[in-house]
C-alpha cells in the first residue's frame, strides 16, 4: 500500500449525517463547503491509518511515560492507546490534524515538517513536575 491516500469519492454521506445528527439544510450546506467534503470523504483512508507518538525523551512524567512508549490516535483523531496523558494529547491534536489534512490533499502524512512535540508540563526545570518529548509518525 502507498503511503498516500487519496479521498474515498463513495463516502456514506447519510451514515455521517446521521452520525453527527445534521439536519438535510445543514448537511447540503457541508457538502457545498469543499475544504469541509473533502476533509469528511478523507475519513475513512485516515482511519486506515495511525499517528503514533513515540517518548524520546521523558523526565519526572506523573504518567509514567518510559522513552520508548507510544501514544496511538487514528488518523481522524480517535485515541486508540489505553495509557494516555491528557497533557501529552492535548498538543499532539495539532499533529493528527495536520495528519488528517495531508491524507485529505492525498500527500504523504509523513511529509509533515513539524513531527515532535512535548506535553504541555514545562518541566521540573521551569517549577513544574517533569516532561515528555515526543517524535510522531503516521504509519
Amino acid at each position: 500500500m502507498s503511503d498516500i491516500q487519496s479521498p474515498d469519492k463513495s463516502f456514506n454521506w447519510a451514515k455521517f449525517q446521521a452520525h453527527l445528527g445534521y439536519t438535510d439544510e445543514e448537511m447540503a450546506e457541508f457538502r457545498a463547503d469543499d475544504r469541509r467534503r473533502k476533509a469528511a470523504e478523507a475519513i475513512p483512508a485516515a482511519n486506515r491509518r495511525t499517528i503514533v507518538a513515540t517518548v524520546m525523551s521523558s523526565h519526572g512524567c506523573a504518567a509514567g511515560f518510559k522513552v520508548g512508549d507510544t501514544i496511538e490516535v487514528s488518523g481522524a483523531g480517535v485515541v486508540k492507546s489505553c495509557n494516555v496523558c491528557i497533557y501529552a494529547v492535548a498538543p499532539m491534536t495539532i499533529h493528527a490534524a495536520m495528519a488528517h489534512d495531508r491524507i485529505a490533499e492525498g500527500l504523504d502524512p509523513n511529509g509533515m515538517w513539524f513531527n515532535t512535540f512535548s506535553c504541555q508540563d514545562g518541566g521540573f526545570c521551569n517549577g513544574s513536575w517533569g516532561q515528555v518529548c515526543f517524535k510522531v509518525c503516521v504509519e
